[in-house]
Order: C-alpha cells, then structure tokens, then sequence
C-alpha cells in the first residue's frame, strides 16, 4: 500500500507545469429563435511560466450537429489565428464570442496555448476545452393529439372537437385548421396563435359521420408557421360516434 501512495505522489508532481497555468471556460450561452441572436462567449486564461515573456493563445470552435459523427471545426473569421500577450504581464485572458450559430447543434471550443521565451521560442504548450454551449431548435411544433364526437344536435350536426397542441420552445403564428370527416373536406377553421407548451379545443360543426369513417385533423394546413417538425401536424381516428 505505501509503495502505490508513493508512486501516485510521483505521478502527480511530474505533470507539467503549464496544466494548472491555462484554461478556458464557457461563460455565456444564449439560444434564440432567430439565428443572429444565438450566441456564445468563451473565455480563455493563462498565467507565466518560469523563463516566459509572453504567452499565446489560439481558438478552435467546434460543432456536433445533426446525425454527423464527433466534433468538426467552424472555420470563421477571427478563429485560428494565435493572440498575444503584452511582455511581463502577470495573467492573459481573452474572450470571443460566436454568433449567428445554427440549431440544433452544440458548440465547445479549443483553445491552444503557447510561453514564448525572451527571443520568440516556444517552451511549452498546452490545450484545454470547455464545455459545450448547446443550442437548441427554439421553433413551435404544432400537433393534433385529440379527435372527439358529439352526437348529432336539434339541428342535425355533429360538433367535431380538435384539441391542438404547441409542444415546441417559442410560441407559434395564427394558423388554420382543416379537417376532413370521411371524404368531406370541411372549411378550415383559424387560430389566434398557441404560446409554447398551450393546448387549444377547437370545434367544428358537420353533418354525422358513420361510425368507422376516418376523421382527418391537420394543425398548420396551409403551412403558415416555420416549425420544429412539419411530419406530426396530422391525426386520423375513427368515428365514433
């Protein structure tokens, strides 16, 4: 046992120096609905080694997005490129933030670091990544979850009830709705707007459907609203009367 403590204290004081003289962290992360307002800002710190005059530092902007395996690098102006610091100066630290970034996506970024001695050389280097800004897809995501029947009225007509539902992150337009009992298309009805996480019942007033018959319920029918996902905006269910 006391071999191991002693050969862990060994491995621990032969680390270099520069890996507790150098970090970078994510110090803002602003998702949005539009695409110019997502942002992110990174910070990166570094402090003087022994013999240094002036110290270096390079940012790598990466981005996991969609189905593509792994981090890849976002090439953009004010990237790559090293940064330096005064002479003599006792802490460097500098900040970029990125804008205009794509959802849904996440970002990290990579920042290299380089001590340059009094004639420019290089005597150490070191890397460190924050963590990730995550950017979610802030759009509304309308869908029909309900289809309900009430017997036909005096008047002879059915109310068809709709129950619509937001289920995105921001809150969607005015829309319309249209529904189709059996082969009968019926006028579309409009909505005022649902705010994100809303529920709304809308009724429709038709002749009876014949037990069985499909009854089609289509949220945003005439495409309206820029949503999360436009492949769950229909609902079929039976009559039932």
């Amino acid at each position: 046992m006391r071999r191991a403590l002693l050969l862990s204290l060994a491995i621990i004081l032969l680390l270099p120096a520069a890996a507790n003289a150098a970090s970078v962290k994510l110090v803002a992360c602003v998702p949005a609905l539009e695409p110019q307002a997502r942002s992110a800002t990174f910070e990166a710190r570094v402090r003087p080694l022994e013999g240094s005059e002036r110290m270096q530092v390079r940012f790598t902007l990466q981005v996991q997005q969609g189905s593509l395996p792994g981090w890849r690098r976002v090439v953009a102006p004010g990237l790559d490129q090293w940064l330096t610091s005064h002479p003599g100066v006792s802490r460097y630290s500098y900040s970029k933030t990125v804008q205009n970034l794509a959802a849904p996506a996440a970002y990290r970024m990579v920042v290299r670091f380089r001590w340059l001695d009094t004639g420019g050389e290089a005597l150490e280097r070191d890397r460190a990544t924050s963590r990730s800004c995550r950017q979610p897809d802030m759009r509304p995501d309308l869908g029909v979850t309900w289809i309900d029947v009430t017997p036909p009225l005096e008047t002879g007509h059915a109310h068809y009830s709709v129950t619509l539902h937001n289920g995105g992150r921001s809150a969607a337009p005015a829309f319309r709705v249209a529904l189709r009992v059996g082969e009968e298309e019926l006028e579309p009805l409009g909505v005022p707007g649902l705010v994100a996480g809303e529920r709304h019942v809308l009724t429709f007033a038709a002749p009876p459907c014949a037990p069985g018959a499909p009854l089609t319920a289509t949220a945003d029918a005439l495409l309206e609203v820029d949503e999360r996902n436009e492949d769950d905006n229909v609902l079929v269910a039976p009559c039932l009367p």
